[in-house]
């Protein structure tokens, strides 16, 4: 008994193959795609189908001489066997058929990538795949490549020139860089009172000063620099493994150079401009105390916080007379002079 193996796909397009024995090729199927397959044999027969399940499952027909298969998402070579029982009992040898279950290759990598602020992940799909083949990401971009830079989901589908279409998505997501900061360039005088930095609590810290110093720690004291200036920079990483620096210059300590050029007059008229003696570098010196003396060294003026109280040109609340007044700045640094000189009040 001769049976007649034929394959039908989506589109009803029916192919007739005719063969007497041995085994038939047919013609190959896209995989997660939905074919009907049938023979023909006596009208009251049953027909049995036999294939590997691991590749796709009968949805429809099961039993008949034409039955719908839904491949599944594996590829490989797949053989079918059917055998038709008649309804007399009677049995031949089964019928074989062999078909190519395809789909393009394709592969994003991970499926849950991580980058950190500022870096780029490059996905590819690459160009093996059966011509001409059509490439489609999800922002519309039809190249090989897509290069990532923020969070989000991605996916891409591939055609292949057997009309066979496989998509593959990964899911970005980008870390912010952590933040770090020295504080402003600075200058240190008073060796008794490191600058202390805690930068915060993070995965690994490196330390590196121009002065040749280095350290792993996860705080820092900083001390005056004595030549030149001293840069430091810090290089942090966090626990996502992004890194960040920030870089803190320490100026020498010359009290000479820095208060070489203090101002010495004050207009106090209500403009704004030099109505207060703002003695620069204060912020520095914590410590400093300043008096101010009339001609006749009466004490007319003190504070403690020479940064916040700016003198003004009064006296317990009363406007001084125009004069030029002595004044004593004491920085109470170790082994620093008191600062002495004028400072003119014009009204």
């Amino acid at each position: 008994m001769n049976i007649r193996l034929y394959i039908a796909i989506i589109s009803l397009i029916i192919f007739n193959i005719h063969f007497s024995s041995g085994q038939v090729q047919l013609e190959p199927a896209c995989a997660e795609s939905i074919e009907q397959y049938g023979v023909t044999g006596f009208s009251d027969s049953q027909f049995w189908w036999y294939f590997d399940h691991s590749y796709g499952e009968i949805i429809d027909g099961d039993g008949t001489d034409t039955v719908m298969i839904h491949w599944g998402y594996g590829t490989g070579e797949v053989e079918l066997e059917v055998l038709e029982v008649t309804s007399e009992g009677c049995s031949n040898v089964p019928s074989l058929a062999t078909l190519d279950i395809m789909a393009p290759n394709v592969d994003l990598g991970f499926d849950f990538p991580e980058i950190c602020d500022q870096d780029t992940l490059l996905l590819s799909v690459g160009n093996d795949f059966q011509a001409p083949y059509e490439i489609l990401w999800y922002d519309g971009s039809s190249t090989e490549d897509y290069l990532a830079t923020q969070t989000e989901q991605i996916w891409v589908r591939v055609m292949d020139g057997y009309g066979c279409i496989r998509y593959d998505t990964v899911s970005l997501l980008v870390h912010p860089l952590p933040e770090v900061n020295l504080g402003d360039d600075t200058i240190l005088c008073d060796v008794r009172n490191p600058y202390y930095i805690d930068p915060g609590d993070y995965a690994q810290y490196n330390w590196v000063s121009s002065s040749g110093n280095e350290s792993n720690a996860s705080d820092m004291d900083i001390f005056p620099a004595s030549l030149g200036s001293d840069t430091i920079i810090l290089t942090i990483t966090d626990y996502n493994g992004c890194l960040t620096s920030d870089t803190l210059v320490i100026f020498p300590c010359n009290l000479e150079v820095l208060f070489q050029d203090m101002p010495n007059t004050i207009t106090p008229n209500g403009d704004d401009e030099n109505d207060v003696w703002n003695i620069p570098y204060m912020d520095f010196f914590d410590d400093a105390i300043l008096e101010i003396f009339d001609r006749w060294g009466r004490l007319v003026y003190r504070t403690t916080n020479v940064l916040e109280e700016p003198w003004n040109g009064t006296s317990g609340g009363r406007n001084l007379p125009m004069d030029s007044y002595y004044f004593v700045l004491n920085l109470n640094m170790l082994g620093a002079q008191p600062i002495v000189g004028t400072v003119n009040l014009i009204r």
